[in-house]
């Protein structure tokens, strides 16, 4: 009913985008999240920058989630203010074969009509005149695509769920799900203190398995490394002139995004198998083996930022499917528990559907991406977590 208390764990994407959602469709929402009023520093949703592009190789599900969600942040845009930048997105490569990440999301670009431009290497060389002669031979620019100011979004997103009368628990830690007889009745804190709710979804990201270890099975963190740099010539590196970049991503991980027009970095990161950290325990520091990994393929593409000072380094948390699908459905054993998650590195820029996605799955009502994203049998291990992904650890 539209009465009913929601409870929220989790303050991320995942979380306030549902929030936003149910909190329009007339329930009472409750957040709750360790620290506030945004998400953990080493969440996936917190950091100054995210990609949003516009085809996903050959998957069309996803690349019409994305063409959807790019019309909504246009329209966010005029709502908030520029948040989402418009600026393009370049796949490069040092040849595109036919079973390259980028041949597949070329294929589907043209295949959905969108205004692509193959590029050569004269091409690469005249756009992008940091990179290295001859790292880049062929490639594509897609303007249909950009980066969104995530922290800004996620306030945002914040914003309205405040004007929309939402009540807030921040700086407190749930511990446990309050169950009994298949049902949940709200959440206990690390006080000893309980808040109730009619519902609640766990939201939690890379610390969802420490509510639900039945999750384990299905999903774990990973800790994805970036590094924020201070470039010494910004307008070589700012829109219009220089768009997010994908440089041979398939075989390197690495993605390039714009100067950031508040703080005024370039953000570089790596997608990547991740490292095996507990969000919970581990050391949240960027080694120097990584950063030095990410130095030296740099160097062999873009010297200029493999040069460039170190501004600031963060670990992400991926919380990674063994599909790399999200993971929204009501959970088969508690019957008012919708688990929201696994958002694999690449959720954020579904962020203003993803709430919809949610609110659906709570109500009960179909969506139409719902089957991508439900409760599913655990993968055969020899199965799971393949993809085209740079293995990281032990490197």
């Amino acid at each position: 009913m539209p009465s009913d208390r929601i409870l929220i764990v989790g303050t991320g994407a995942f979380g306030l985008a549902a929030g936003k959602e149910l909190a329009l469709r007339g329930f009472r929402v409750i957040l709750v999240d360790p620290t506030g009023p945004t998400p953990h520093a080493q969440a996936s949703s917190r950091d100054v920058s995210k990609i949003v592009r516009s085809e996903y190789w050959d998957d069309a599900d996803y690349t019409d989630m994305a063409e959807e969600s790019i019309d909504r942040w246009l329209q966010l845009n005029a709502e908030w203010g520029q948040i989402y930048h418009h600026v393009g997105v370049a796949l490069l490569a040092p040849a595109m074969t036919a079973a390259s990440y980028e041949s597949k999301s070329f294929a589907m670009a043209q295949a959905r009509g969108k205004p692509v431009e193959r590029l050569d290497a004269d091409d690469i060389r005249t756009r992008f005149p940091m990179f290295r002669p001859g790292a880049f031979n062929q490639g594509y620019f897609n303007p249909r695509g950009g980066f969104v100011e995530a922290l800004h979004a996620l306030e945002r997103l914040r914003d309205d769920l405040t004007r929309l009368g939402a009540e807030w628990h921040l700086g407190r830690t749930v511990t446990a799900l309050a169950t009994a007889r298949g049902a949940c009745h709200g959440v206990t804190l690390d006080d000893g203190s309980r808040i109730r709710a009619d519902r609640v979804v766990v939201a939690a990201g890379a610390w969802t398995g420490a509510l639900l270890p039945e999750m384990e099975g299905h999903a774990r963190p990973t800790g994805q490394p970036i590094l924020h740099l201070a470039v010494p010539d910004r307008a070589r590196y700012a829109p219009p002139d220089f768009c997010v970049v994908m440089p041979d991503i398939e075989n390197t991980g690495q993605y390039i995004l714009p100067l950031h027009p508040r703080e005024q970095v370039v953000k570089v990161g790596l997608h990547s198998t991740g490292l095996a950290l507990d969000p919970v325990h581990s050391d949240r520091v960027v080694e120097a083996r990584i950063i030095d990994l990410i130095r030296k393929h740099l160097d062999r593409v873009a010297p200029e930022l493999a040069q460039a000072p170190i501004v600031d380094s963060r670990i992400c948390f991926y919380y990674d499917t063994q599909d790399y699908h999200f993971w929204i459905d009501r959970h088969p054993d508690i019957r008012n528990v919708t688990v929201a998650c696994g958002g694999s590195g690449h959720a954020f820029k579904f962020t203003p559907l993803l709430g919809e996605i949610i609110a659906d799955a709570v109500e009960g009502i179909p969506h139409r991406y719902a089957a991508k994203f439900q409760w599913r049998e655990p993968m055969a291990p020899e199965d799971a977590y393949k993809g085209e992904r740079l293995q990281l650890n032990g490197t």
